[in-house]
């Protein structure tokens, strides 16, 4: 983290540093798209929000180490990822990439802090101007700090990040604030943001508005979208403590707030980023995460898509199935398949069966086994997008709120448009993909839609879906749970404690690596921060039983009971 706190950053280098972690973008393309925070030595609210978000990019946008490194693991715990079940890889989390997710975030927060600086000096007139800056980029900070409060409870925030701007060596050491206080903070910020975008949308200056077209890459200046992630986002973090805990009154009255205010609804105004937004290559590399390890079907995603007895839209342009029938009996473990069925890997094979099935007989185009990602919306497509808050997501949470009383309104109805949503979602992606700017792919039976499914064929499926569950609340869950599939896996990681849906087989992993040798609840801090800040870490760990992987927070479920 903010070990790298230690050092007494002046104001320039805290600007400098924001786009040292961007340097796999193409520089000439961002400078001639947004206006580059390391090229001036003023440092304005501006274009230290566009820092903010750049400072973000590894974890908010589908960078290589994100989808390689970092959601593998939650892919794993979530199950939205085919994996082998190797003795000793299947729970453990590298201690080196926890320490750049936690750094990643206390970037983002020191160009808050910042700005938050810049702003408290200025002029009445300049804090008119900069305040829609300031707010806008509180959001994208609460979202971050949100994501770390899910994977590790309490964590440095109120205090962390100031010594750029106080120098104060001795004070810079933050403590951990409690993760129920943060999450009731982060809501009544929200809360508040809100109300104060509102008023702004109305209000801002037309120069101030033509300052955020330029320097917002997230949603283009568009400050309506950002009204509707703020307050999708209050959603997303109500409906998280609603259920069980100590702030499930909290929870529920942030949750009929939300519900009666506009929300990301459609295709046109989800929260994403284009990987080729604006002729800009945010993260020219991130496909290499999908053909590297994350390339192979989950084996519960593809029942849920054949749940109602016939394929879900979505399974064609997910996945890609076995291309030539194979007879099987090489082994005792070996079965037969048949051409154009779907197989994906699952944690109830065999380390053996799972050899067996990918292993050399098995594994090329012509004799693969295991259905892969379709190249075409994933692996191959330059114009894959980069989903933050989407239109599906704010459903599935209104059906949720609904199923079980936070808010008025009907389930089914909200259940259908998150089915609607999400098949939309993944059509788009797929059909988007016929644009001559994407790769040429090797791999020539990949499935391309030529048009979206008729509003009957997805109605048919959601209705089918909604009729046939004894359990709405697990059916909503496993939907969403499909909908967030490789893209979005920690969210489906934090589903499924908050709710035990799906229900998941979680085998115990042979050999203990490092502690994690079955379904964890939580990450353990970085070893980085525990050596750095020991005081403060002693508290927070002795408020996760001794910083255990299987401490549940105060919003979960404990899985497996």
């Amino acid at each position: 983290m903010y070990n790298s706190m230690k050092k007494i950053y002046t104001l320039i280098i805290a600007v400098v540093s924001l786009t040292v972690i961007a340097a796999s973008c193409s520089k000439d393309a961002f400078n001639d798209k947004y206006l580059d925070p390391s090229k001036t030595t003023t440092a304005t609210c501006d274009k230290l929000m566009t820092g903010s978000f750049i400072a973000g990019n590894q974890n908010t946008f589908n960078s290589y180490w994100r989808m390689y490194t970092w959601d593998y693991n939650f892919g794993k715990y979530a199950q939205t990822i085919g994996f082998n079940n190797n003795s000793g890889t299947v729970y453990y989390i590298n201690d080196g990439y926890a320490n750049d997710r936690w750094n990643n975030f206390y970037d983002i927060l020191r160009n808050f802090r910042v700005m938050q600086s810049i702003y408290e000096k200025e002029s009445e007139e300049d804090q008119a101007e900069d305040k829609l800056f300031l707010d806008v980029t509180e959001v994208f900070v609460i979202d971050h700090l949100s994501q770390l409060v899910d994977l590790w409870g309490p964590v440095p925030y109120s205090q962390a990040c100031y010594l750029g701007i106080t120098g104060d060596y001795a004070g810079s050491f933050a403590a951990y604030d409690d993760d129920k206080a943060l999450y009731q903070n982060m809501l009544e910020r929200l809360d508040v943001l809100y109300t104060e975008l509102t008023a702004l949308q109305s209000s801002v200056k037309a120069v101030t508005l033509s300052k955020l077209t330029k320097q917002d890459f997230i949603n283009k200046g568009d400050v309506d979208k950002w009204i509707r992630y703020c307050n999708t986002l209050m959603l997303r973090l109500a409906v998280h403590v609603s259920a069980q805990g100590d702030l499930t009154s909290v929870g529920r009255s942030y949750v009929a707030k939300a519900a009666a205010r506009p929300l990301v609804s459609n295709l046109e105004n989800t929260i994403e980023v284009e990987s080729d937004a604006d002729g800009f290559r945010y993260d020219e590399n991130f496909r290499d995460g999908f053909k590297d390890i994350n390339n192979t079907a989950s084996q519960p995603i593809i029942d849920a898509l054949q749940a109602t007895g016939a394929n879900d839209p979505r399974l064609a342009v997910i996945y890609m199935p076995t291309v030539t029938a194979y007879a099987g009996g090489e082994d005792a473990d070996d079965v037969a398949y048949a051409a154009g069925e779907f197989f994906g890997k699952s944690t109830a094979e065999t380390t053996n069966q799972q050899t067996v099935r990918g292993g050399s007989n098995h594994n090329t185009e012509e004799t693969r086994y295991y259905a892969r990602l379709n190249g075409k919306t994933f692996t191959y497509n330059n114009y894959m997008v980069s989903p933050i808050l989407s239109a599906a997501e704010a459903w599935f949470l209104l059906a949720e709120a609904y199923q079980q009383g936070y808010a008025s309104g009907s389930a089914e109805t909200a259940f259908k448009n998150g089915v609607k949503y999400s098949i939309l979602a993944y059509y788009k992606s797929n059909i988007n993909s016929q644009s001559p700017k994407v790769s040429s792919s090797t791999q020539a039976n990949d499935f391309q839609a030529e048009a979206y499914p008729s509003d009957a064929t997805i109605n048919e499926f959601a209705n089918n879906y909604w009729s046939g569950a004894s359990n709405k609340l697990e059916l909503i869950m496993t939907q969403k749970w499909v909908h967030f599939g490789i893209l979005q896996a920690t969210q489906a990681w934090t589903d499924i404690r908050r709710t035990g849906y799906p229900d998941l087989y979680y085998p115990d992993d042979s050999a203990d690596n490092n502690g994690y040798k079955s379904i964890p609840q939580r990450v353990k801090y970085p070893n980085t921060d525990a050596a750095s800040n020991a005081a403060n870490y002693k508290v927070a760990a002795d408020a996760t039983n001794g910083d255990s992987a299987y401490y549940t927070l105060f919003w979960a479920k404990t899985l497996g009971d």
